[in-house]
């Protein structure tokens, strides 16, 4: 068994997961989708339909993102329930298979939120803690690099700790796919989760679509590692 795995998450069930969806095909990557069916942060037609996550489906894994992507600290316990329950129901309805992985909305969640996430059946959810290289609980699984640039906000301390505080490559790593190719060799030479994730709206608003195929491509077909998705990682490891 290879002691680098590889994973890839994209939250919130965009049209822009079709494009994207297309991408890591080309470059055999596996991926898991969260999708909130009723997103109320998008436009309808800004949302994938049934019949296109049915489809993504065939493909790749689906994971569950609540139903309306509300925070669920926001709202009542039983809504949350209500929003954790439904979006696994919908889901499964929709691509005919089990729905076992969960991506609070927002990375927002308590230990209440965890406990409805296990009672509801799914046996793995993801937070977007970032720098993460191991899974120490399959319920608050961490990442590794969003494919978004944060610059000198809340990820630089942990940034410059990665590159052991050097300043030149620090300010290299600041792009965020400059980063996420330096986790990459991390991870081959240490071994380790790998665990890229990111929005596909937030790829094409920032026109980062050439950035991220070069990161797919580089992180792509390699013999080191194990290529699994979210749901896999548990079972996998």
């Amino acid at each position: 068994m290879q002691t680098a795995v590889l994973t890839t998450s994209w939250d919130d069930g965009h049209r822009c997961d079709l494009r994207l969806a297309r991408l890591l095909k080309e470059h055999g990557l596996k991926a898991t989708f969260y999708v909130a069916p009723e997103n109320q942060e998008f436009t309808r037609q800004d949302l994938l339909s049934l019949p296109e996550i049915r489809d993504l489906g065939q493909d790749f894994e689906i994971g569950a993102h609540s139903m309306t992507h509300r925070r669920l600290p926001a709202i009542s316990e039983q809504e949350a329930a209500r929003e954790i329950i439904e979006s696994k129901a919908v889901l499964e309805q929709a691509i005919g298979k089990d729905v076992k992985a969960f991506c609070y909305p927002g990375g927002a969640y308590t230990k209440l939120h965890v406990q409805l996430v296990k009672d509801a059946g799914y046996r793995y959810a993801r937070t977007v803690a970032r720098h993460t290289f191991t899974l120490d609980d399959p319920y608050e699984a961490g990442t590794s690099v969003h494919a978004y640039n944060h610059g000198f906000g809340f990820d630089l301390w942990r940034t410059a700790h990665f590159v052991k505080f050097r300043p030149i490559k620090l300010l290299r790593c600041l792009e965020w796919d400059v980063l996420a190719k330096a986790m990459f060799d991390q991870v081959i030479s240490k071994g380790g989760i790998y665990h890229i994730w990111g929005h596909s709206w937030e790829i094409d608003e920032h026109d980062d679509w050439e950035r991220l195929v070069n990161v797919f491509r580089y992180i792509s077909a390699n013999p080191k590692v194990g290529y699994v998705t979210n749901g896999e990682l548990e079972d996998y490891l």
